[in-house]
């Protein structure tokens, strides 16, 4: 066991090392890049000086984020926070790759149509990537404001007949004898849910 704890942690010095390292080469990179046009050294990036630096940013940005991913990796040691380790890398990601799309539309800016292409372009892409997630998260609202179901009832969906263990963002979590089944929340909200009549709060709503 401390042999592997001393393996991971040697190996994440490592990442923080490269981390460090990458970014002042990256930053160091742009700056050369400024100064070679600032001084008019090569006409070619003089005149290309924005869209090299939005690719020398992109990169940056896609290094530091993928680094980053790998550093909450090896830190998350412990069974129990893993599922947490794993958002937190998918937050990571989400974030750093847009405020990189961001800085890159805003490098871009002095071309108004390329920015606003590539922007739209971006927009798309997250819409698609994120239209489940955006969905779920809106049946999640909706579940715990109307009190459509509650922790600790017992409900029948799609077929599964299970009592409730939680209800988050994503996912209504129905455990059944020894299993434990995941239904997203969007599925909760466009099925036919059956649950007990609750006497006190249905009577109210009819």
């Amino acid at each position: 066991m401390m042999k592997a704890n001393f393996k991971r942690n040697s190996h994440l010095k490592r990442l923080i090392i490269i981390a460090i390292s990458g970014a002042i080469l990256g930053i160091a990179l742009i700056l050369v890049t400024l100064e070679i046009s600032r001084r008019n050294i090569t006409s070619f990036i003089g005149t290309q000086e924005k869209y090299i630096i939005s690719i020398e940013a992109a990169i940056l940005a896609i290094f530091l984020v993928e680094i980053l991913a790998r550093i909450i990796s090896y830190s998350v040691s412990s069974t129990e926070i893993t599922n947490y380790g794993v958002r937190l890398r998918l937050t990571v990601r989400v974030v750093g790759y847009l405020v990189a799309v961001v800085s890159v539309i805003s490098i871009l800016a002095s071309n108004p149509t390329l920015a606003i292409s590539v922007g739209a372009i971006m927009g798309v892409i997250i819409a698609f990537a994120t239209q489940n997630i955006i969905g779920n998260i809106m049946a999640a609202v909706l579940i715990l404001n109307t009190h459509m179901v509650l922790v600790g009832e017992e409900i029948t969906v799609s077929g599964i007949k299970g009592i409730i263990t939680d209800i988050n963002l994503n996912h209504t979590i129905i455990s059944v004898n020894d299993d434990i089944i995941f239904i997203p929340n969007s599925v909760m909200m466009s099925t036919a849910v059956q649950r007990k009549k609750r006497i006190e709060v249905d009577d109210q709503h009819s």
